[in-house]
């Protein structure tokens, strides 16, 4: 790391705070600390859908598809909505072996071409927290890398909490409306509670898809045939009047949609 590298991102960022500029410039002195592929800018409510801020050599395309789909199965969503905490947060902190065959690591973040990404949680308001996200595509955060963002978070915080006073109270980081947003998915108390008229056996199949298992993997947790599996599969999507798992997915975020 190139500590006076950092040191001249600290200068502008300081110089930048209270305008427009602030998030860009703390993106630049938190991007000196370690090497990263990408970065990814989006902000976090306990009782707001995510808003997508900025991001640097990402895709439109594929932030569209966070807020539109992916956002329900993003593990620091669930972080910040549960904990409430900010800090350095590195993705296997909040990934065990179900969340890493889930949609967000096995779907959205191979979808992006993203191997590993530590999350910058920083408070922003109400109940508003902003994640600046540093990705890399081929190789994983060593510790010392981690420790090395852990032991200038305080002067990120300080920075950024600078900039949240200086703003006005009707200050706003996008212009898009704050809307509801939906729950972080929990396959059990979904199953339970969006379809009674599923058996036991049924609701148990139901959270295991919903977990992100393929056929191969629910039949050994089960103890049953792959064969069988298929076929509560066809009577899961006939009691549901489904034909696919997206419809399964959507019924989960109507259910959990908060008024």
């Amino acid at each position: 790391m190139n500590s006076n590298g950092f040191w001249k991102t600290l200068a502008d960022a300081i110089a930048a705070t209270g305008t427009d500029s602030h998030v860009d410039r703390l993106i630049d002195m938190i991007g000196s600390s370690v090497p990263q592929d990408l970065v990814t800018v989006v902000r976090y409510s306990v009782t707001r859908k995510p808003e997508f801020i900025k991001h640097r050599r990402y895709s439109d395309e594929m932030a569209g598809r966070y807020l539109d789909t992916y956002y329900v199965f993003d593990p620091f969503y669930a972080y910040w909505r549960r904990e409430r905490r900010p800090g350095i947060v590195p993705l296997n902190s909040l990934a065990d072996d179900e969340a890493k065959r889930g949609r967000y690591i096995a779907e959205f973040l191979a979808q992006s071409e993203i191997c590993d990404e530590v999350g910058v949680l920083l408070e922003d308001g109400e109940d508003w927290c902003l994640g600046i996200f540093l990705d890399r595509s081929t190789k994983m955060y060593r510790d010392d890398e981690i420790e090395t963002l852990r032991n200038r978070f305080a002067v990120f915080a300080a920075l950024h909490e600078l900039d949240t006073r200086a703003q006005a109270p009707d200050f706003r980081r996008t212009d898009v409306p704050a809307v509801p947003g939906a729950a972080p998915v929990n396959a059990s108390q979904a199953s339970a509670a969006l379809w009674p008229e599923l058996s036991t056996r049924e609701r148990e199949l139901v959270d295991l898809i919903l977990k992100g298992h393929p056929n191969a993997t629910i039949a050994s947790k089960l103890g049953i045939a792959a064969g069988t599996v298929k076929n509560h599969r066809a009577r899961i999507c006939e009691k549901l009047d489904i034909t696919t798992e997206r419809e399964l997915f959507l019924q989960v975020f109507q259910q959990y949609h908060i008024p």
